[in-house]
């Protein structure tokens, strides 16, 4: 077995099909996790320009009656699987967010420190113009010790002055490729992991999707653990690893990051 699969393969054990309150005592550092969206998603949908053919099944989409209590139970996730001094970036889309908002402010054990506000080139096709949404990441504590580093290496710092106010990170979509129907771009996490986690530091995603985590934290040399119910999310994640390691995916990426492909 070559150099190569022998580090696909040691990586693909860190993903492992779990339920979310499953996992216990962790000891993460950071916590990266992007929850179902409450919204009978399936991202098959007709609007979004993408060959549904490469989209994995499986995805398991939250209730909207059942939200608030899915995200209480993310929360005591959160926090019993955090170090001490750990921290959570917790991503939601506009339509739920409210609920998230509210149940973090209510919810003892984590601080929420502030908000963060992603805006990205939107998946549906749009005739006239290119369509844009935004994305809110609460970031919380779970003690008033936590890291933070002034800097990263993406265009975000490396541009201008850094402000983590608003992060302006395109899509990048892959093409011919396994999809799961959410996947957070490779830029957009190098930037947060950087900014909130240091060399060494254990990243732990309990709704890991395709593991784009795990993937640009095995890079930025942080130790990952990652969990998801769907089990072609490791597909996609092998897959993912593949592109990058094998593919030349940052090479890729820069050709494909335009408005969307198919």
């Amino acid at each position: 077995m070559s150099g190569e699969k022998m580090i696909i393969k040691k990586l693909l054990e860190k993903f492992e099909i779990k339920d979310m309150n499953d996992w216990n005592n962790v000891n993460a550092d950071l916590v990266i996790t992007d929850p179902p969206f409450g919204i009978e998603f399936s991202g098959k949908n007709g609007n979004y320009h993408r060959n549904a053919e490469y989209v994995v099944d499986g995805y398991v989409e939250w209730g909207v009656s059942e939200y608030g209590q899915k995200i209480q139970q993310l929360l005591e996730v959160i926090k019993r699987n955090l170090k001490s001094n750990g921290q959570g970036l917790i991503f939601s889309g506009w339509n739920n967010s409210n609920i998230i908002h509210d149940r973090v402010m209510r919810f003892k054990g984590l601080t929420l420190r502030g908000k963060l506000y992603w805006t990205y080139n939107f998946a549906p096709t749009c005739k006239k113009r290119p369509a844009h949404n935004v994305y809110e990441i609460f970031w919380v504590t779970k003690s008033d010790k936590w890291v933070y580093n002034t800097r990263c290496t993406t265009h975000h710092c490396q541009r201008g002055e850094p402000n983590l106010t608003t992060l302006n990170f395109k899509r990048d979509y892959k093409v011919k490729m396994p999809k799961y129907p959410t996947r957070l771009p490779f830029k957009l996490l190098q930037c947060l992991i950087e900014h909130f986690s240091n060399k060494g530091d254990l990243i732990f995603d309990p709704l890991a999707g395709s593991g784009m985590v795990g993937v640009v934290a095995y890079f930025l040399k942080r130790d990952f653990i990652l969990g998801d119910l769907n089990s072609n999310g490791k597909v996609v994640f092998e897959a993912l690893l593949d592109y990058y390691i094998n593919k030349n995916g940052f090479v890729q990426d820069k050709k494909l990051l335009t408005w969307w492909k198919k």
